[in-house]
């Protein structure tokens, strides 16, 4: 049986800042209680899987039919899915054991085990989605046209922010003289700032980039993607056009239950490459599910950049980038890279 409730707000991955990390390490790692709460521990089946997960579609779009699959089959009884209500919220489920499997930036995960909370990272499932929106013809200059520009950036401190921040400097721009970077507590603030002309520019993740486009057509006005961030990684690290943006962590005792671990892993690889397959019914599933237009989902899709990758094969690739996020601030990562037990190896 699947439980659901509906998405809660727009809001973009890497909504943690390090200091409501700190202030989330503050209270302590969770009691037992806590963490076996509805779903116990060890290496029975589970009676209830509590998922958690922001509300973009790089997660909403995967769960629209995560455990419908086959895989948690006598693993798991039930699995219960919900959506952040609030940074305060999803701390709190991570901090108190109240959830069994959730969302996270992924180098938030590594500060949560940094400073003591019992979770290990699973997998790593969005390699990158974030985009800088601007006029139409913008795209022939790149990030060149946003010098002395106003520049809409959601979420101080979070993955959006850091993200920019860090490829401005790698190219040998001042953030705080080359440009104005206007802050925003969420996607939508960016995206509403941008339509109504407060900004020139915005860093927006998918969904959110391409709804302002169509929003902006409906009103008349032409935007573009002006730069794809994921290209200026890759010009600026000499790697792939991708980073590991967000993963999925459990408590540390549930990840001690492999088949649990194993059947959670192929469930995920079953929804995204579902996702991936964009079929028709697919695609109406996620748009009824989620509330978004169908041509939105199917324009959103190839950009979520979805591939589901155990913890342990992708540390060298986070190791490098928690590294590069360091560089703007140690307490990011909690101060330091992660022990290796932080990283769960496919028990498959």
């Amino acid at each position: 049986m699947i439980k659901r409730r509906s998405l809660l707000s727009l809001a973009g991955i890497g909504l943690l800042t390090p200091a409501v990390l700190a202030a989330c390490s503050s209270q302590g790692a969770p009691t037992a209680a806590g963490s076996a709460g509805a779903s116990g521990t060890g290496a029975g089946p589970l009676d209830v899987l509590r998922v958690h997960t922001p509300t973009t579609l790089a997660y909403a779009a995967p769960m629209t039919s995560f455990g419908t699959y086959g895989h948690l089959d006598g693993v798991v009884g039930e699995v219960k899915k919900d959506n952040w209500a609030s940074v305060d919220v999803l701390k709190s489920l991570l901090v108190n054991g109240e959830t069994d499997l959730a969302a996270t930036p992924s180098y938030a995960a590594a500060n949560l085990f940094n400073k003591g909370v019992p979770v290990r990272l699973i997998a790593m499932q969005v390699w990158g989605m974030l985009y800088v929106i601007g006029p139409s013809g913008s795209s022939a200059q790149g990030l060149e046209a946003l010098r002395g520009q106003r520049v809409g950036v959601p979420m101080p401190g979070n993955m959006p922010d850091l993200v920019f921040r860090y490829l401005l400097g790698q190219k040998g721009w001042n953030a705080d003289s080359d440009l104005t970077i206007a802050p925003y507590p969420d996607g939508q603030g960016a995206l509403n700032a941008l339509l109504t002309g407060e900004v020139d520019y915005a860093v927006l993740p998918e969904h959110p980039a391409s709804v302002s486009l169509a929003k902006a057509q409906q009103q008349g006005k032409a935007l573009e993607r002006t730069v794809d961030l994921q290209a200026l990684w890759a010009e600026v690290t000499g790697g792939e056009a991708r980073f590991p943006m967000a993963g999925l962590v459990m408590p540390s005792a549930l990840t001690e239950n492999s088949a649990l671990v194993g059947a959670v892993l192929s469930e995920l690889e079953a929804a995204v490459a579902d996702v991936n397959a964009m079929s028709e019914e697919t695609v109406a599933a996620i748009s009824s599910a989620n509330d978004v237009p169908a041509p939105i989902v199917k324009e959103v899709i190839p950009r979520l950049q979805l591939k589901i990758v155990a913890a342990a094969d992708a540390k060298s690739e986070l190791e490098d980038f928690y590294t590069r996020l360091s560089t703007l601030n140690p307490d990011i990562i909690g101060g330091s890279l992660p022990a290796a037990d932080f990283y769960v190896a496919d028990p498959r």
